[in-house]
Formats: C-alpha cells, sequence, structure tokens
C-alpha cells in the first residue's frame, strides 16, 4: 500500500513538537532509533506497523489510523506499471521501456497524492536516464537525470554533498544508478564510496538490498578487490534465499562464482553452474550464453 508519507511526515513533527519533544527524546521514550525517526518524519519509509506501535505510546495517539487516512487509492495500478519496469530492468530490455514511460506520464496527470507524485516523476526520469545510457549511450545526459530525479525531494543534492541527505527506496536505486554511471566516467573510488553509503543505508529487508550488493560486488571486482566481490555477493545471495527474491540470484552466483575463482577456491564452479541454472530458470538465454562466454573469454573457464 502507497501512501502520502510527505505529508503523515509532517504531522508526525507537528505532533511531536507540540508535545515538547526532540527527535532524541521521542527516541528514548519509544525506543524507535532515531534515524528510522528521522526517515518516518522526512517521508522517507513506509513505517512497520510495530514501530507505529511503539511511538503512538510515546504520542499517545493511535498512528495507524493516521497513516491510513494517507492512504494512496490508485496504488495497484501504479504497482503494476513499477513491477513491469522492474522486471525489464532485471532482464535489461530497456530498448522496450516506453511503454511504462508513457503510462507513468498519464498516471502522473491523474494523480493527486503528493508522495506518489514525486515517485512517479523520479520513477520517469529513471527510466529515460536508462535509455539514454543503454540505449543511446549518452551517459552524461543519463547522468543529469539522476540528478534532477534526486533533487526533487533533496533540493540541494548535488554529487559532492549526497551524503547529507537521508533518501527514500527509491532514492537509493537512483543513487546507485550514479555511482554505476561515475565508475564508466569519472572514478571507481567515487563510484564505491557512493555504492558503499548506498549499503549502510539502504533496509536490509528492502529488495534494493541485493541490487546494492551486486553493484558492491561487481564494483569490488573491478579494483580487483576479490575478498570484498566475495563478500558482496554472498550477503546478496544470503538476501534473495531468505526473502524467496529470486530476481538478480543469477547475477549474484555469477559475481559469486568469479570472485571464487580468483581466489583460488575449489567450489567456484558451484556457483558458476547455479548462476547457469537459474538464468535457464528465467529464460534469460542471451545472459547465460553471455555468461558462458566471459567465462571462456576471461577465465579459460569453460561451462
Amino acid at each position: 500500500m502507497y501512501y502520502d508519507l510527505s505529508s503523515f511526515g509532517k504531522k508526525l513533527i507537528e505532533m511531536r513538537q507540540a508535545i515538547g519533544y526532540s527527535q532524541k527524546r521521542t527516541s528514548e521514550l519509544s525506543g524507535v532509533h532515531i534515524e528510522t525517526l528521522r526517515k518516518i518524519e522526512n517521508g522517507k519509509v513506509i513505517p512497520k506497523q510495530e514501530t507505529l506501535d511503539f511511538l503512538s505510546t510515546a504520542y499517545k495517539k493511535n498512528l495507524n489510523v493516521l497513516l491510513l487516512k494517507c492512504k494512496y487509492n490508485d496504488y495497484s495500478k501504479f504497482n503494476d506499471i513499477k513491477n513491469r519496469m522492474e522486471s525489464k530492468l532485471d532482464k535489461d530490455e530497456f530498448y522496450t521501456l516506453g511503454t511504462e514511460l508513457d503510462e507513468f506520464r498519464l498516471l502522473l496527470s491523474n494523480t493527486e497524492n503528493s508522495y506518489v507524485k514525486t515517485q512517479i516523476n523520479q520513477l520517469i526520469l529513471l527510466i529515460e536516464s536508462v535509455m539514454l545510457n543503454k540505449g543511446e549511450h549518452k551517459r552524461n545526459e543519463a547522468l543529469d537525470k539522476l540528478i534532477e530525479a534526486l533533487e526533487i525531494g533533496n533540493l540541494e543534492f548535488t554529487i559532492f554533498n549526497y551524503n547529507s541527505y537521508v533518501y527514500s527506496s527509491l532514492e537509493i536505486r537512483i543513487l546507485m544508478n550514479i555511482a554505476l554511471i561515475l565508475n564508466k566516467i569519472e572514478s571507481a573510488k567515487k563510484s564505491l564510496e557512493i555504492l558503499s553509503f548506498c549499503y549502510e543505508n539502504v533496509e536490509p529487508d528492502d529488495n534494493v538490498y541485493s541490487k546494492v550488493c551486486y553493484n558492491l560486488s561487481y564494483a569490488y571486482h573491478r579494483v580487483d578487490c576479490h575478498k570484498n566481490a566475495l563478500k558482496y555477493s554472498s550477503l546478496g545471495i544470503e538476501y534473495c534465499i531468505q526473502n524467496r527474491d529470486f530476481n538478480g540470484l543469477n547475477l549474484l552466483y555469477f559475481r559469486e562464482g568469479i570472485a571464487k575463482f580468483l581466489l583460488k577456491h575449489d567450489n567456484y564452479i558451484i556457483s558458476l553452474r547455479k548462476a547457469l541454472a537459474q538464468t535457464e530458470i528465467l529464460e534469460q538465454y542471451e545472459l547465460r550464453d553471455s555468461m558462458i562466454r566471459s567465462c571462456k573469454k576471461n577465465y579459460n573457464i569453460d561451462l
């Protein structure tokens, strides 16, 4: 379910200030971590019911009821478009994203919920960036789109002050894409710095977590830090298995297998075969063939 989290967060701030609590005092009274409280008040995360129960005790008001009043009614339509977009991104089908782009634009014109409008605008810019980057190889223009997307919710955002803000799940995804482009046009060091920030700030039960793990693993691979490449690929695999989220699991197994091979682990071939098997289950045959070619060409591994 989607809500107008911006309005909900502002109401929480008003309530907290009306009873004279600081964020620190509210955290002490409720047991809710101050960073979690900051994210909720900034409209960056949908709070769990347990969290709202703890805060309700401190504020002496049922915040679950307050959140329901901020519900977004067109959630199913929005979620359908977003899920199709995510599926295409996972399969690298960027060339067909024009359909979702048009549908988001149409939905935007009929949406009043300010939080969802922000998300739709950010998703539109994300899609445009992917199409510019992968379809037209216009990386600088693609980067500008991503920066514009983050400026919507963080008015003075720049690449240099990125660590000054609290981000939503989608914004972490956008920031991660910024890091990936910077890895191509600027430096691996800056890319790793931003990706590490994304990892530290993504919620551990967020499906963006496995994507951050994969990209960190690949970034460390590119700088020949194979222990860290193995660490983050394994963390991503663990998340996928625990949460039964199998999109991207094949790529994580591939990164794990290559890291193990370069570290001279005997069981590297098991991970690579799992990568191929998972790719075949998803019917991503072009990706499977690409993995086989990469292993043979770069590492003389015959799969």
